[in-house]
């Protein structure tokens, strides 16, 4: 099967919900063409949103067959997870391209994803897939951690149909066997807790293996804090550059720890005070719900602490002629709530979930792409990562690493200030940061704190044990 046959992901720019008319009226788009020999003619109208319910999605993913037409099932649990989270639209692109690679191996042997009447279950559908991911990942062709994911998300697909009655799926046979397992964990507080949860026996587990030394902190993602060496040239390479947008955003991160979403939401009339009405520093930025400034699951009644240096470089750019010129080109104008960051066309970096509402609600189209950052990525992976790599070969980061790398500063600060009592000021330290970073459980707040030490002590523990291997077998016997 060539890629030109595969099933794939589209993405349309923009879904409206509509449905089918007899007649023409008003708003209503026609429908005409031939297929089979037959003329195919109706009209279809569109669904008017309500305050429950949206019928319009920006970037929205759909799966189509080899030849081109949707795969009506698939797309129908594409918009079932749309209309329950409208605001995580976005999520949806990995779990139409799982779906699709499903739907390739199906194409591939000619099987009905709906077709269980084998009474051997190791030749129903979801067996043999589970197996062609195994043989994917045994000959390295695909990671075990997508194997997995892809897997996860068949299981889900065959959960909705089996428990959507409109959906009418009742497979002669079960997809697979299920089993609960218990898994133990602890609580934001740090408590021991057991959970049951179901698993299945098609389910492909991916056993993690945590590296000794690596350098990252799991925190929402690996993030890797960069080094002393690695923040100058960095920012070095940003000045050479001379962008201002794009400088002000990594040195906002680098400074706040504040994350893209928060960074590129900011807006101007958080930085509009002159520095010297400022009553106390480092200045507080109230963010989330109700601010237009995004936090990572809306977490609400969080400070972004930004300190007097750092601020007054963003207001001099608000009230600068540069950010002005952007701002003539957006209908809000010299508006206060307007974004502090916007493109060379009066766009912004990073619509927030507030305007997104907003403009749902309202007689404004909905625009036909998400605004989610990356003009900030593409910067950072043409411009700023080659020009740094001049000096350090193997030189990469991601905008979130910055997060860490802040994190990491402080840590190291508040060490050195304290010297050997640092451990009087662990629970102190411990408590500022997880307020800093906006961190829910103390238990991530740790990771920061203990990182350092721990590489360190595993250096050691490591060198000495190869010293005495060394002395061992140079030893003469």
């Amino acid at each position: 099967m060539s890629s030109a046959d595969q099933a794939r992901a589209h993405y349309l720019p923009l879904f409206r919900l509509t449905k089918v008319q007899d007649n023409t009226g008003k708003g209503h788009i026609p429908v005409d063409h031939h297929h089979g020999g037959i003329h195919i003619k109706y009209w279809r109208a569109p669904v008017s949103p309500t305050a429950t319910r949206w019928t319009e999605f920006r970037a929205y993913p759909l799966v189509v067959d080899g030849s081109g037409v949707p795969w009506a099932e698939a797309c129908l649990w594409l918009l079932d997870k749309a209309q329950a989270k409208p605001q995580s639209i976005h999520s949806l692109g990995p779990v139409a391209q799982d779906l699709a690679a499903y739907r390739t191996f199906l194409d591939a042997l000619a099987l009905q994803w709906d077709d269980f009447s084998a009474v051997e279950k190791y030749v129903r559908p979801t067996y043999l897939y589970r197996n062609h991911l195994h043989s994917q990942v045994n000959a390295g062709e695909l990671k075990k951690s997508t194997a997995s994911r892809r897997m996860s998300t068949v299981i889900s697909f065959y959960r909705f149909l089996m428990r959507t009655s409109r959906m009418q799926f009742s497979p002669a046979n079960p997809p697979w066997d299920d089993r609960d397992v218990y898994i133990e964990y602890r609580d934001t507080k740090g408590f021991k807790q057991i959970a049951a949860v179901k698993t299945t026996d098609i389910s492909i587990k991916e056993s993690k293996r945590q590296d000794p030394m690596a350098e990252t902190i799991d925190d929402g993602g690996k993030l890797r804090p960069l080094s002393v060496a690695e923040q100058k040239a960095l920012v070095f390479a940003l000045k050479e550059l001379g962008n201002s947008e794009y400088s002000l955003m990594h040195y906002t991160a680098l400074l706040t720890g504040a994350r893209e979403m928060t960074v590129l939401t900011l807006r101007v009339r958080d930085v509009l005070r002159p520095s010297s009405k400022i009553p106390q520093w480092p200045h507080k930025i109230r963010c989330g719900p109700g601010t237009g400034i995004d936090t990572k699951g809306d977490v609400f009644g969080v400070y972004l602490s930004v300190p007097r240096m750092l601020y007054e470089l963003l207001h001099d750019y608000a009230v600068s002629e540069r950010a002005m010129h952007r701002r003539a080109k957006t209908t809000r104008g010299e508006d206060p709530y307007n974004y502090l960051f916007l493109t060379q066309r009066g766009q912004p970096y990073y619509e927030s979930k507030e305007d997104r509402n907003a403009v749902r609600d309202s007689a404004t189209p909905l625009r036909r792409s998400a605004l989610s950052g990356r003009p900030l990525r593409k910067f950072i992976e043409e411009s700023v990562i080659p020009l740094v790599q001049k000096k350090i070969p193997k030189f990469k980061y991601r905008y979130h690493d910055l997060r860490a790398t802040f994190g990491m500063n402080w840590v190291d600060y508040q060490m050195l200030q304290a010297g050997p009592d640092f451990g009087k000021r662990f629970v102190w330290a411990r408590d500022q940061l997880k307020k800093l970073m906006w961190h829910k459980s103390p238990l991530t707040t740790d990771k920061y704190l203990e990182h350092r030490e721990h590489l360190r002590q595993l250096q050691l523990a490591q060198q000495g044990w190869s010293d005495h291997l060394v002395e061992l077998i140079q030893e003469p016997t």
